[in-house]
């Protein structure tokens, strides 16, 4: 049997090994902010993980202008 040799694993770790949701949704709430929006709740940023750019900023920060 010969031992198989790789230069680089990557897989999608995240939820996996560690939940990085709190992390991500603080992020996007100060995201929010820094652009002028109203803090969104923990529930609504952790929500928009995985939507599409402009679905999670309809959704997360709808009083924050498109052009913002």
């Amino acid at each position: 049997m010969t031992t198989r040799r790789f230069d680089l694993i990557a897989f999608d770790w995240d939820g996996t090994l560690y939940d990085s949701t709190a992390i991500i949704s603080r992020c996007i709430q100060d995201a929010v902010c820094d652009v002028g929006g109203a803090r969104p709740s923990d529930e609504a940023a952790a929500y928009v993980i995985g939507m599409g750019l402009a679905q999670a900023l309809a959704r997360a920060a709808p009083d924050v202008p498109t052009a913002r």
